[in-house]
């Protein structure tokens, strides 16, 4: 599975807190270890792709005109 297949946003943040609750028992081998990381890191990317494309879809009806929404500077996401 990659960040960059055909699953929804949920499916790929649960397999990727899965990738994160294994790698945090530290009990994997180390072959295993390193291609469950990259395949975090796939999905990270993913997500982070899926969430962007959201934030962008957003729009905010003020003053009777639709605009873009624009996150708070001090928002955390803002940052990314």
């Amino acid at each position: 599975m990659t960040g960059t297949g055909t699953t929804g946003f949920e499916e790929q943040l649960a397999r990727l807190q899965e990738i994160v609750r294994r790698l945090e028992t530290g009990e994997l081998p180390l072959e295993e270890g390193v291609a469950l990381y990259k395949e975090g890191l796939e999905l990270a990317a993913g997500c982070r792709k899926r969430l962007q494309t959201a934030r962008n879809d957003i729009k905010v009806f003020s003053d009777g005109v639709l605009k873009d929404f624009d996150m708070p500077e001090d928002s955390p996401a803002a940052d990314d």
